[in-house]
């Protein structure tokens, strides 16, 4: 991935990004084309580049957020010394952490799947080992539990960072003594185990509502903001040196800062785009009469990220 580095700030994970530009066959075809599994597989190579996006639109908002509430600090006289970097990660960065490597493991899936769906031989592209993706994401769980007070239940913990390893190594475990070509059905089943383990460790990771997970603690951190802005604003208005343009002014560029937040929005689709994935492969594995429905979904799901990362970054130039 061309910007997961950044997000992850481990090397290894920049050699993701020059795979990214290899695309196979598959994914150049035309989707009218494709049968389901085909949908499903690139539709989950496209997430991954649709969560990278929108991690790193939220990435730069928790740093403008920081030096917001630094300014404003250092503006009003507080007596804190002016930081003029974050004093820390954010929980937004962090859960970006734990999400990064997750859907690096499931982009590395849905690319062989694409080819065996197709019925060619498969070949991984270059990306990170299991293992590595597994512990950068067990590094960022840590760090969320004492950022964040958030609590990952053993279980759920243990399997997903399982998943990741799995996924991410599924080519060699594939072909390991068979051969490049695997039955699709045979894929779908191996991984089904995997996909609904990730998905439901990375869905508590989130939250299922604005009260719990990660999106708990993002709401309190704009609470906080809000009422940061709310005391800057009340001073300018107080002030008898600032006129009516002045005041205008500084209203709207404070207002603007906040038109370009992408949290809300964003987490809560990304919410919806595991559970939509994880049915929709869930109905590929039962050979489901609906898995075609399921896949639509969960189309239609990674194409409302990528808007919300496109509105985001408008509102936020």
């Amino acid at each position: 991935m061309s910007r997961r580095y950044a997000l992850l700030a481990l090397p290894l994970l920049m050699v993701a990004g020059c795979a990214q530009m290899n695309q196979e066959p598959a994914a150049r075809r035309d989707r009218a084309t494709m049968n389901t599994p085909e949908r499903f597989a690139t539709s989950v190579e496209a997430a991954d580049h649709a969560v990278e996006t929108a991690l790193g639109r939220m990435q730069a908002f928790e740093h403008l957020a920081a030096r917001e509430d630094t300014a404003i600090g250092y503006a009003l006289g507080g007596n804190a010394p002016a930081q003029l970097q974050p004093a820390s990660t954010s929980v937004a960065e962090l859960t970006g952490r734990v999400l990064a490597p997750a859907f690096t493991a499931l982009g590395d899936y849905g690319h062989i799947l694409a080819q065996a769906a197709a019925g060619i031989p498969i070949q991984a592209k270059e990306s990170p080992s299991g293992t590595d993706l597994a512990e950068s994401a067990r590094r960022a769980l840590d760090q969320l539990r004492t950022a964040a007070n958030l609590n990952l239940p053993t279980a759920v913990r243990d399997a997903g960072l399982a998943a990741i390893t799995s996924l991410a190594d599924l080519p060699e475990h594939m072909t390991k003594n068979r051969g490049s070509r695997v039955a699709m059905a045979e894929m779908v089943s191996a991984a089904e185990p995997q996909v609904k383990a990730l998905t439901v460790m990375l869905q508590v990771v989130l939250g299922a509502n604005a009260e719990s997970g990660a999106r708990n603690a993002i709401r309190t951190r704009r609470l906080a903001l809000d009422a940061s802005h709310a005391r800057f604003l009340s001073a300018v208005r107080a002030d008898r040196t600032a006129g009516p343009a002045e005041r205008y002014g500084i209203f709207r560029a404070v207002a603007e800062v906040r038109e370009g937040d992408p949290a809300p929005g964003t987490l809560a689709q990304l919410y919806t785009l595991l559970a939509s994935l994880s049915a929709a492969h869930d109905a590929l594995d039962e050979g489901a009469a609906d898995a075609d429905a399921k896949v639509a979904g969960f189309e239609a799901a990674v194409q409302r990220l990528t808007a919300l990362g496109e509105q985001t970054r408008r509102a936020g130039q």
